[in-house]
């Protein structure tokens, strides 16, 4: 009995032995792997210029959380993984869950007409679904606003509105094309105001951001300004290398397609509240990465989800506007996030693909 006591005894310390020093290697790869990323960032950006946060995240863990350069110029403050970043196109899979909250609320139904509660000849056989996966085969008014609108006034998702139902603006039969189209996001906020009988940047934060866990995360429109903690300012470089604040083009004042400030420290709340289908229902959260198999993206494996471009094992987004450069990546096979959020809009994007193969590569190594 005693030998069997002490076989037990030597095989236990030599486990927990095992386990430590797995556990000190993990913890030294970790480390080497965020001087890597410091390396790799701090060479490209200056401390005292724009730059980006970051975010890497395994199995509800935030491995790394940092940032890299300055978010206000005048002030000299830093970027941190609590300053909040203008999110531009990221900003869709947040207007697509806004939708998502009305229907798990039963209010609506993706596949109710655009007409139903829009009616306007533009929208007639137009589904709210084919708004969100880009299949509406609607002219983009952004588009159109781009060249078009005063610049002496501040664009309001109204006036988006007002050009849709001065003409019926079908380009393509819907539901048969995909076409990246940010004026059919903007379309969005409209059918939550008007089923809700709320302001768009109240019902999101009440029935989204609060949900999620995102306490400190804002919708901003530029007609109704609001102060944000700890907001991050976005610059364009010009020619003669001085940056430039870009804080009041007149389109910012549009929500939907872009618009959303939010931190490090936010979505990482918000990636594990969709890791955990925490946010919405069950039947809700399985909407939000499902493939479009009818439309495949230029003949890739690729499609375009509730706010997402996704394939068997990744989803992801990313976006740009003036001084801004953000981009996403879940991984869906595995519990590994990445992000990175830019407050200039000559962010040099290989970071971007260098992170996540650190990433990837480390959690390879070390999660098997």
């Amino acid at each position: 009995m005693k030998n069997i006591v002490i076989v037990l005894i030597i095989l236990f310390v030599s486990c927990k032995s095992s386990s430590d020093k797995k556990t000190d290697t993990k913890a030294l790869e970790l480390e080497q792997l965020q001087t890597r990323i410091d390396s790799l960032f701090n060479s490209n950006i200056d401390e005292n210029e724009p730059g980006a946060a970051i975010l890497m995240s395994y199995d509800g863990k935030m491995l790394i959380g940092k940032g890299y350069g300055t978010r206000n110029l005048d002030t000299k403050e830093p970027i941190t993984k609590s300053t909040n970043m203008e999110l531009a196109s990221v900003s869709k899979q947040f207007t697509a869950l806004a939708i998502l909250s009305l229907v798990n609320d039963r209010k609506i139904s993706l596949n109710d007409t655009v007409y139903k509660y829009l009616p306007f000849e533009t929208f007639k056989n137009v589904t709210i679904k084919q708004l969100i996966n880009h299949t509406s085969g609607i002219n983009d008014a952004e588009e159109y606003f781009h060249t078009n609108w005063d610049a002496t006034k501040i664009a309001t998702n109204d006036d988006i509105l007002k050009w849709y139902s001065a003409e019926n603006r079908t380009k393509n039969k819907s539901g048969q094309v995909f076409e990246y189209n940010n004026g059919a996001y903007e379309v969005l906020p409209l059918i939550v105001e008007k089923v809700s009988g709320e302001k768009y940047e109240d019902y999101i934060k009440e029935n989204v951001f609060k949900n999620a866990g995102m306490i400190r995360t804002n919708a901003f429109n530029l007609n109704h300004p609001i102060d944000i903690d700890e907001r991050a300012f976005y610059y364009h470089k010009d020619s003669i290398g001085i940056w430039n604040k870009m804080d009041g083009h007149p389109l910012t004042g549009l929500a939907g397609a872009g618009g959303i400030y939010t931190s490090i420290n936010d979505y990482f709340s918000y990636d594990n509240a969709l890791r955990n289908s925490s946010i919405y229902s069950q039947e809700i959260h399985n909407l939000i990465f499902k493939q479009n198999d009818s439309i495949k993206i230029d003949n890739s494996e690729m499609s375009y989800a509730m706010g997402w471009f996704v394939n068997d094992s990744i989803a992801q987004h990313s976006g740009g506007w003036f001084g801004v450069n953000t981009f996403t990546k879940r991984y869906l096979k595995k519990p590994l996030t990445i992000a990175v959020f830019a407050n200039m809009d000559n962010f040099p994007r290989e970071l971007v693909s260098k992170l996540d193969s650190m990433s990837v590569q480390f959690v390879n190594n070390n999660y098997r």
